[in-house]
């Protein structure tokens, strides 16, 4: 069955905070979807029971008599493709080395494709939101963790082992935020959690040198920081998080700079923080790409936020159209 068939698509969006299933169509339409948190702390198998459950109220409540056409999971890296399974993503323990593959295909009597959510995302984007048309793109999660999602030529790009992307992995500093298991990697500097460290570490420093600062508001009324409250800190002027945004997008201005020396892209996407506080990030990461690339690849590339309506099931929607595209 081709892309343009008109057969639905089933989306599951499995995430290191949350899990997320849809029904959608290959215009990448969400026509029912429903989510539930996870945690570190959740096993795959009743998780997965519960998206199952879901699937099957999407089906007899939405698709009106009209067929299945693939099912798709979008999922954290790193995945072996080949075995249909997680390896080991660092904010998911208990997924490591799960079949998901295997466990949803027998479950719903079809074949599943599994895919990077980093590469499900760059795919989204390229098929319905801001990398529409591009012949390459990038596209970084900035999520729980930090992975990229490469088109190149017009194609995703998966790598021989569907490890390609997996730029978390790479040291940005010798010594800076965890991530990844990896001290001032670019997961440590630009996933949520990463922005976190940074606050936790400048909070520390504003505590000992007696500069009142609203982070340790936010710790006080909330017991504990997130990236959302940096962010909103940074908005409303408070100079501490303004100087964890400075740090963190200056890290992202130097990651643009190198993906911009080899990929030499049309566009870059920013993902979940990035494209929530756009104006916080792309200014300064835009200064430090435009200093430190080729300038002419870099007068060519474009930084934008996500041009997807609903982002997570979009993405989900993309790994199942990719098994039944119409040039597969």
């Amino acid at each position: 069955m081709s892309a343009e068939s008109g057969g639905l698509l089933f989306g599951i969006d499995v995430g290191g905070t949350k899990i997320g299933v849809c029904l959608g169509d290959t215009t990448g339409r969400v026509l029912a979807s429903a989510a539930r948190p996870t945690g570190r702390e959740a096993e795959p198998a009743p998780t997965l029971e519960w998206v199952l459950e879901q699937l099957e109220t999407f089906r007899r409540q939405h698709a009106s008599g009209r067929p299945i056409a693939a099912a798709g999971a979008a999922c954290p890296g790193p995945l072996s493709y080949a075995k249909g399974a997680f390896l080991d993503p660092p904010n998911m323990p208990r997924w490591h080395h799960f079949p998901i593959r295997e466990f949803l295909s027998k479950r719903l009597g079809m074949a599943v494709t599994i895919m990077n959510d980093a590469n499900a995302s760059a795919l989204a984007e390229w098929l319905w939101g801001a990398a529409r048309g591009a012949d390459t793109a990038v596209y970084l999660t900035m999520s729980t963790g930090m992975g990229a999602g490469l088109i190149v030529n017009g194609r995703l790009f998966e790598g021989p082992l569907g490890l390609a992307g997996e730029i978390g992995h790479i040291r940005l500093r010798d010594d800076g935020p965890v991530g990844f298991a990896k001290r001032g990697s670019v997961e440590g500097y630009l996933s949520g959690p990463g922005v976190v460290q940074v606050a936790r570490a400048e909070l520390l420093a504003c505590e000992q040198a007696g500069e009142s600062t609203a982070l340790a508001e936010f710790v006080r009324d909330c017991g504990g920081l997130t990236s959302e409250h940096v962010c909103k800190a940074a908005r409303a002027g408070d100079p501490a998080a303004g100087r964890v945004m400075q740090r963190c997008a200056t890290e992202l201005g130097r990651l643009l700079a190198i993906l911009t020396d080899v990929l030499n892209p049309d566009v870059f996407v920013l993902g979940t923080i990035g494209s929530a506080h756009f104006d916080l990030w792309e200014p300064i990461a835009r200064q430090t790409l435009d200093a430190e690339a080729i300038s002419t690849a870099a007068r060519h590339v474009q930084v934008r936020p996500t041009g997807l309506s609903d982002r997570s099931n979009q993405s989900a929607l993309a790994a199942a159209w990719y098994s039944i595209r119409s040039d597969s």
